[in-house]
């Protein structure tokens, strides 16, 4: 009965020594700023105790080609000294990595992190050069190649690198041409609301810039091709006709100005003609004579060299006719 009784006082005493002493060492562990993360991340543990050597381990992992070790160390740095200069290192190379293994969209999220969180601590414009150069790769690739199989472009998965590029570098030299590819891209994909919108911000953040002139043009073709898309919308025409002449005044020398010209002439035929049937309706459909008077005589006046114009003075003279007619026949009564 003593042994198992000094036994058991042995077995207490050994796990109270090993649970104080496993504490000890938690407790030499660099306090992390925020809560911990499920599963495989509590794995995440620098191998190094000072951030200076653990980014010389992880530089080093990676120089000898152990590139997924060097991943982790570097994040398990940023994770236990997340407000160090060596974490903004170490986030910066976590996001390299990942672009040289052509996780391009894990990369973005990382180069995201790295501008919210280390603004000041890193080369800001090559972060941006490398989100631009992304942007570009991805929007003229072909996906799915494969033995004779063309594949296809995808140039949408472009748009939130070059979101990025215009959110963390507004100013940059480059940004007016992230602007305007989002527009295009838009445009190509036939999100026309989206795309009038992006090109809007090209002239509206940057209207000295290279990229305005074909971001105005570009607003226009798109207005014009929702007109199109929508006949007899006379309010649509008239949107596309306004961006069309206001692209006209502000570039009149510009390469796009006969395009634009000729898409006002359809524009402006569609109008005409949705103005001279508004005109027979009231004449013909509606029988309101007097307001049908009235809206031959403003559509004349508007479109007076439209293929219209000879069919609708002739039936406004008709009308006239009629109408003094009925006012005298009222004035004998």
């Amino acid at each position: 009965m003593t042994i198992r009784v000094f036994n058991r006082s042995v077995l207490l005493c050994g796990l109270t020594v090993f649970l104080l002493f496993s504490m000890s060492v938690e407790a030499s562990r660099p306090v992390h700023e925020e809560a911990r993360e499920p599963g495989w991340f509590r794995l995440l543990r620098p191998r190094m105790d000072d951030p200076a050597a653990q980014l010389a381990y992880a530089d080093e992992l990676r120089e000898v080609g152990r590139r997924r070790g060097a991943q982790r160390q570097y994040r398990a740095l940023v994770r236990y000294w997340p407000g160090t200069r060596e974490a903004a290192q170490a986030q910066y190379a976590y996001a390299k990595l990942l672009e040289e293994r052509s996780r391009r969209s894990r990369a973005l999220d990382e180069y995201a992190n790295l501008l919210e969180d280390y603004t000041g601590m890193i080369p800001h414009q090559d972060v941006l050069e490398r989100l631009f150069d992304m942007g570009t790769t991805t929007m003229d690739e072909r996906r799915a190649q494969f033995l004779f199989f063309p594949g296809f472009h995808a140039p949408e998965r472009a748009i939130p690198y070059f979101e990025a590029v215009v959110k963390h570098g507004p100013q940059w030299k480059r940004a007016p041409e992230a602007q305007y590819h989002i527009g295009r891209i838009k445009e190509k994909n036939r999100r026309y609301e989206e795309a009038v919108f992006a090109y809007d911000r090209v002239g509206a953040r940057y209207p000295r810039s290279p990229f305005a002139e074909d971001a105005a043009f570009g607003r226009a073709r798109v207005l014009y091709r929702l007109s199109r898309e929508a006949p007899n919308h006379l309010d649509g025409a008239e949107t596309a006709l306004h961006a069309l002449a206001s692209f006209l005044r502000s570039y009149p020398e510009s390469e796009h100005a006969g395009q634009a010209r000729e898409y006002m002439r359809t524009v402006y035929g569609e109008m005409a003609r949705l103005n001279y049937e508004r005109a027979r309706y009231y004449d013909r459909i509606a029988r309101r004579p007097r307001a049908a008077i009235t809206t031959y005589e403003r559509f004349l006046k508007e479109y007076p060299d439209s293929e219209w114009a000879d069919q609708a003075r002739e039936r406004l003279d008709q009308l006239r006719t009629k109408m003094e007619e009925h006012d005298e026949k009222e004035t004998r009564r």
